[in-house]
């Protein structure tokens, strides 16, 4: 769709030592047909130069140095920030191992622009290795469970199925367009959750203040998936254990909260006890995360160390 004037979008990356992705992820972004766009990347802490060398490649790119690991949550709220102080229309939030179509911005912000009631907006991503591979066309969760799912999840997209812009109950952080306003009613990602399901959660409080989501199939990216933390490193499991469990307990509603949340504990407390025999540092990680639900603890799980090493050596 032509317009007169284009809303000002400001795209927010993380990097955390890992030049090759975010490169690519820039270089594509560099292809984008969107008119009015700019980049932003917060290098997360990383130790091993990448932050610099990409800066100086990218010169015309607004780089912020962190100088320590963020986490998903924190980092981004780094551009947020930036970007609404120089008045922003929109944020969009991208995964650095993805690369993007270059018309994907523009049919987002063509439906974001169609309704002053859509708060945020979601293309559809496939697999960067399959590439007609969905990995996410929506997203939905089950009240009863608590498990939070993808549509379309490893279907081969024949541009069919899902070909209709519609409403999801959430968006995946690894590409989420927010108006402004958005941001400006509900605030930022919740820093103490560091990453994973941070992203849900903000998705529940912007559906809260009245804001739809909506899923744009003709916004296409593609996703490495994974390359940074691994599927089921006990950093990961830990994070995926207790931020579950805390979503669950804040979010779903009665008279379903009882049910879903023994629910979710007890699908933890079953992988713990099953990693115990393969992976015993996975399977602490886990007990680790239900402790720190029920310990209200959050951060990064280092964060927890130091602080039981502090009253170690107090005591």
């Amino acid at each position: 769709m032509l317009r007169d004037s284009w809303p000002k979008v400001s795209i927010v990356l993380l990097n955390l030592n890992n030049y090759k992705d975010t490169k690519d992820c820039l270089e594509s972004l560099q292809q984008l047909q969107y008119p009015n766009a700019e980049v932003l990347v917060v290098d997360n802490g990383s130790s091993d130069g990448s932050g610099h060398k990409l800066q100086a490649e990218f010169p015309a790119i607004t780089f912020f140095m962190a100088g320590e690991n963020l986490g998903f949550s924190g980092g981004n709220n780094i551009g947020i920030e930036d970007a609404l102080q120089r008045g922003t229309d929109y944020v969009l939030l991208l995964n650095n191992d993805t690369v993007v179509d270059p018309q994907f911005l523009t049919n987002l912000v063509d439906a974001g622009e169609g309704d002053p009631h859509i708060g945020l907006l979601a293309p559809k991503i496939l697999y960067d290795s399959e590439p007609q591979r969905i990995w996410y066309a929506g997203g939905y969760f089950q009240q009863i469970t608590g498990i939070c799912r993808h549509f379309g999840l490893d279907e081969i997209d024949n541009e069919q199925r899902f070909a209709k812009i519609r409403d999801t109950q959430f968006i995946t952080g690894c590409a989420m367009l927010i108006k402004a306003s958005v941001l400006r009613t509900i605030g930022f990602l919740d820093a103490r959750l560091f990453v994973y399901w941070e992203d849900t959660d903000f998705c529940m409080r912007a559906s809260n203040a009245g804001f739809r989501s909506v899923f744009v199939p003709n916004a296409r990216i593609w996703h490495k998936i994974s390359r940074t933390c691994g599927t089921d490193s006990p950093f990961t499991l830990y994070l995926t254990t207790r931020n579950h469990l805390i979503w669950v307990a804040k979010y779903i509603p009665f008279p379903y909260k009882p049910a879903a949340l023994a629910l979710t504990l007890g699908r933890k407390i079953s992988k713990a006890c099953r990693l115990t025999f393969s992976n015993r540092k996975s399977s602490t990680a886990v007990w680790r995360g239900i402790r720190a639900f029920f310990m209200r603890e959050y951060g990064p799980p280092w964060q927890q160390k130091r602080r039981a090493a502090s009253v170690t050596s107090s005591a």
